[in-house]
């Protein structure tokens, strides 16, 4: 397998001509392979008195081109490396006349002592996808490679399709290559919140932006234009809650979602914020005054987040705050384990004496109810009991039924909707890495899915209450 002990030449020189200088080419190339070895055009050069220029093509393992310089602009990455050895490898295509037509042939290329360059100073590869040349994209996977990631595919199944379609053998890193060149061809030299400020803007989106003293973003909230729409119908109820793990910048990501008449939620918007402050949250809630116009929500649905609930009170001060029922469960079961109790007591007391308070149908009910908790074994765990009066009884207007059942709030006491939305839209991104402009495009994505989805839901509503229309008419 050592390269030097076998002059590769005599593989070549044969009495075989080919029409043109690209069969020849790709007809040694060709040869090559089949001897675990790849060519590269090395050089074209052509005498005085050559009628055509000659071809050098020489191991791809040779030295680099005397015409390249690197370019000293863009940053080097720090993994990059080069598979140039210095190996003196060579072969020529020539053109000569055989029986008055020109025809090319394969020579072996000699150095100017007239040493063979039939010598390799390298081993000969064992595995073809190492080998960058060989294993190339074709234009065609490029224009496929291109459509699929169009469609946010994952770079594991366009990998898994191009090699089952093409019977290639490609690796992940030339899949993660050929789409990052696409990203960068399509941001055009733009930064990606230059670039999706205009693409937004382009889309229809409602778009607020606040800069910080460097005219550096810290805030962005968008709205698709569909989303716009529906929420002028459908303003009722607006549930909130934020999301982590979607983007480079380790920034949460606040979603607000709208309740449809079929009862399916739908996206108002995002908003992607350096923080969760009271001031954070009131200019969230100002970009989403300035989309509802003169329209008010009946009710906010949120958790105990104390500067939201604060901005929530003062922008909307006519609206109802409800607090996420299950978010108080939760936190009331591991305040219980954090005491000393275990998971299953923690669950039986939420699902049991809890549950009980919550469902009070009048306010004397629940007064009795909360004094029968009390007077109960619960009662007797004073750290406990503390907890309840400071942290949930206070505001129990916005959990307890007998006060939110005098809100229209749909059936929404939780923010599961939310939780939900949270789920689809980190399904669409499937990386806690992306920068805004690919969050940007995948999130319009799954908003045009939702849309066309709740369309058809609507529809089918539709139909159905002419149905019944009909049968009692």
């Amino acid at each position: 397998d050592e390269g030097d002990n076998f002059d590769y030449t005599s593989l070549f020189i044969s009495d075989v001509v080919y029409d043109t200088r690209d069969e020849a080419c790709a007809a040694a190339r060709d040869i090559a392979q089949r001897n675990r070895f790849f060519l590269v055009v090395g050089s074209v050069k052509q005498n005085p008195g050559e009628a055509y220029p000659r071809v050098h093509m020489d191991c791809n393992h040779g030295n680099r081109s005397k015409s390249y310089t690197p370019d000293l602009t863009k940053t080097r990455r720090v993994k990059s490396k080069s598979g140039k050895q210095g190996c003196q490898f060579q072969v020529v295509v020539r053109a000569s006349l055989v029986n008055g037509k020109c025809q090319w042939r394969i020579l072996g290329g000699m150095d100017r002592s007239g040493k063979s360059k039939g010598f390799h100073n390298h081993k000969l590869e064992v595995y073809s996808e190492g080998n960058k040349q060989r294993n190339a994209l074709s234009k065609e996977e490029k224009n496929e490679i291109k459509e699929l990631e169009a469609t946010h595919t994952q770079a594991r199944d366009i990998r898994s399709f191009i090699n089952r379609k093409y019977d290639a053998h490609h690796n992940m890193d030339q899949v993660y290559n050929e789409t990052a060149k696409i990203r960068r061809e399509r941001l055009g030299g733009l930064s990606p919140m230059r670039w999706t400020l205009i693409e937004a803007d382009r889309l229809g989106y409602f778009i607020g932006v606040d800069f910080d003293d460097d005219h550096c973003v810290t805030r962005l909230f968008l709205c698709h234009p569909e989303s716009i729409k529906m929420l002028s119908a459908w303003y009722f109820v607006i549930l909130i809650d934020s999301t982590y793990k979607t983007n480079k910048y380790k920034q949460p990501l606040v979603q607000l979602i709208g309740v449809s008449p079929v009862k399916k939620n739908f996206n108002i918007g995002f908003a992607l914020v350096s923080d969760e402050t009271k001031e954070t949250y009131a200019w969230v809630l100002s970009q989403l005054k300035n989309v509802l116009g003169g329209r008010r929500p009946d009710a906010f649905v949120t958790d105990k987040e104390g500067g939201l609930g604060v901005s929530v009170r003062e922008i909307f001060p006519s609206s109802a705050h409800l607090l996420c029922v299950w978010h108080m469960k939760k936190n009331i079961e591991a305040k219980m384990m954090s005491l000393g109790s275990s998971r299953e007591s923690a669950e039986a007391f939420v699902a049991g004496h809890w549950q009980t308070l919550m469902n009070a149908n009048t306010q004397r009910g629940f007064q009795q109810r909360w004094v029968d908790l009390q007077n109960s074994e619960w009662g007797r765990n004073l750290r406990f009991m503390n907890y309840l009066k400071g942290e949930w009884i206070p505001c129990a207007q916005r959990w307890a039924h007998c006060y939110t059942n005098r809100v229209f709030h749909i059936g929404n006491t939780s923010t599961n909707r939310v939780e939900s939305a949270h789920s689809s839209l980190q399904k669409w991104l499937a990386s806690s890495t992306h920068k805004i402009d690919t969050l940007f495009l995948r999130y319009h994505t799954s908003i045009e899915g939702k849309v066309t989805e709740l369309r058809k839901d609507l529809e089918d509503s539709r139909l159905k209450v002419f149905s019944i229309f009909l049968q009692w008419c």
